[in-house]
């Protein structure tokens, strides 16, 4: 679709680019196809797409999935690409927020995704160009569902196994160019911190490419790039407590410029600093190096040090 076509989309629902909806529509064809080949789709994979806009990536996936969920929060915008893409019979629209509040997915949402993807032979994954203003907590909760997934997995029986479970095998997506450095981010960089650390515990984290603004209508005024995050079930054992995690990291570089034992003294509060500086020096973590040079595996330690 070019911008004429989905001009027509948006007037048959009398509607216009919303930018409290972070909606920016992408319309350059190689962009789109990168998208595309970097979701590496097959006829039996079940796709999540948040944000489809107009529906031109939705479109796309189509022809190569089993079956998708287009997510929108903007009510006659989805309604009206819903009836201009209604003879692909593979597409369930739904109107919702993903996101029900900053740290909570859309019940909705997951409800339809476990029914779309109970007889589904493929893979689960994210496949979106996403709203800017919900990209970070939505990909740091959908990680997160994957984890307490798998861990509800280990507690049942096959027998009891009755849901199927949502653990995505991919996220592909686009984000401003600056949250995609933080979520790839290596140690020691200005651009390290929470939201990549956890994403790297969990995943394998690539930038696969930049995208210019001109590839949008309207151009957003800033520089996107097009993430991949391989999700890595095997590292999820290593992690008892995921919120325990979430909240060490963002106690801790809410107050990065601090060295360490101080970050932990005002972000955390813990009632017993001498243990915990104790079993900081026996795990091999220096108590007054900065948040930003320890590496994800150390925060993990970190996190199991603070929750005894």
């Amino acid at each position: 679709m070019d911008r004429h076509q989905i001009m027509q989309v948006l007037a048959a629902a009398g509607a216009r680019p919303q930018h409290r909806f972070g909606q920016n529509f992408m319309m350059d064809q190689r962009a789109l196809s990168a998208i595309v080949e970097a979701g590496q789709l097959s006829s039996g994979d079940t796709v999540l797409e948040v944000g489809p806009g107009a529906g031109n990536l939705t479109s796309l996936m189509a022809a190569r999935a089993g079956h998708i969920l287009a997510v929108d929060i903007d009510e006659p915008l989805m309604h009206a690409a819903a009836n201009h893409w209604r003879h692909l019979t593979n597409i369930r629209w739904l109107h919702a927020d993903a996101l029900a509040s900053k740290h909570k997915l859309a019940p909705e949402m997951l409800s339809e995704l476990r029914s779309l993807h109970a007889t589904a032979t493929g893979s689960l994954k994210l496949i979106a160009n996403l709203p800017y203003n919900a990209a970070s907590p939505l990909i740091a909760e959908l990680l997160t569902l994957c984890w307490h997934e798998q861990r509800r997995d280990a507690f049942q029986t096959p027998s009891t196994r009755a849901a199927p479970r949502l653990i995505f095998e991919r996220l592909i997506f686009t984000v401003q160019w600056e949250v995609a450095q933080r979520m790839a981010a290596p140690p020691d960089c200005a651009d390290y911190g929470s939201l990549g650390i956890l994403m790297q515990l969990l995943a394998d984290v690539r930038i696969v490419r930049s995208i210019e603004p001109g590839a949008f209508w309207p151009p957003p005024k800033v520089r996107s790039a097009l993430v991949e995050v391989i999700v890595q079930p095997a590292r999820f054992g290593a992690i008892s407590n995921i919120e325990q995690l979430s909240a060490v990291l963002r106690g801790v570089f809410a107050h990065r410029r601090q060295n360490l034992v101080n970050a932990i003294r005002h972000g955390l509060k813990p009632p017993d600093m001498a243990t915990i500086v104790s079993a900081l020096n026996a795990a091999n973590i220096n108590p007054v190096s900065r948040p930003a040079t320890l590496t994800p595996g150390d925060f993990l330690r970190l996190s199991q040090i603070i929750a005894k």
